[in-house]
């Protein structure tokens, strides 16, 4: 559908709601209409975003919304805020997938506090990511930054906490710092493909899934043939709600998985894949 034509979807059900109270005043018995109409909203709900992206976008929805605004019942011209909705939804589930792995990897790091007796400096390290991620996760950037840079006080130089340092950097908009930090770090990594994936998962991470996009693209520009950067590549287009392309880059993460016997990767390609049909 055109602009035009998704808005005269919306002023027709208006329409058809109009005319269901007036034949229900007049004793008609619509039941089985009701019914009908009830089911294609119900599909209608499930399309909200490519409806809304049909009409044109939030301006143009909120320019023709009627006015006085319509009540809640005619939901249809507020999808925008569906949609949104919809997306901080899906940014939870993969949210809750992040934390899943970092519990894993966590566990992981235990085992070297106790078992395996890591140097201090990776335990600078952890430590200076895992307070890092809890301020991430109160929307606090800043103190995420400044325990980034404490780690960085311990082991300088270091390329990770170097890398998450930049990102930081550009989520709060410092991108001058940014630019030098990320070009110091590059050169200290020596792979650019894992540079670029490692970038993107902290950029996918502090929720920038444009960002992370153009970094796994140059990725795959240089080598196409990876599971994970496909895997990764899914994730960005998933939040950015292009789920059509989005199933695609897993499939193709399944596949290549598959093909280089990557068993992780393909259980976490077709859970999202799973993920993606249910929405």
């Amino acid at each position: 559908m055109d602009s035009a034509t998704a808005l005269l979807l919306l002023q027709e059900m208006d329409r058809t709601l109009a005319l269901f109270d007036q034949l229900e005043a007049a004793g008609s018995d619509l039941l089985a209409e009701q019914g009908r109409f009830e089911s294609f909203q119900a599909g209608l709900r499930k399309r909200a975003g490519p409806l809304l992206k049909a009409v044109g976008g939030e301006a143009v929805l909120a320019e023709h919304r009627p006015r006085p605004a319509p009540p809640e019942e005619r939901w249809w011209w507020y999808i925008d805020g569906l949609v949104a909705e919809h997306l901080r939804r899906r940014y939870r589930r993969i949210a809750i997938t992040v934390v899943i792995v970092l519990v894993i990897v966590g566990a992981v790091v235990l085992a070297f506090n106790t078992i395996l007796a890591p140097s201090p400096e990776v335990v600078a390290r952890v430590d200076a990511e895992n307070n890092a991620f809890l301020a991430i996760d109160e929307g606090d950037f800043q103190a995420a930054l400044e325990a980034v840079e404490a780690g960085l006080a311990k082991v300088p130089g270091e390329p990770r906490l170097t890398l998450f340092k930049g990102v930081l950097q550009e989520s709060l908009n410092r991108d001058a710092e940014a630019a030098a930090t990320f070009a110091q770090v590059q050169a200290a990594f020596g792979d650019p493909v894992g540079y670029l994936l490692s970038r993107a998962q902290l950029r996918l991470r502090i929720n920038r899934p444009e960002l992370a996009e153009q970094d796994v693209r140059a990725a795959l520009e240089i080598e196409e043939d990876l599971p994970g950067a496909w895997l990764i590549l899914g994730q960005t287009l998933e939040l950015q709600g292009r789920a059509f392309e989005a199933a695609q880059a897993y499939q193709r993460a399944g596949d290549l998985a598959m093909d280089q016997g990557d068993n992780e990767v393909v259980v976490l390609s077709r859970l999202a894949l799973v993920r993606l049909g249910g929405q």
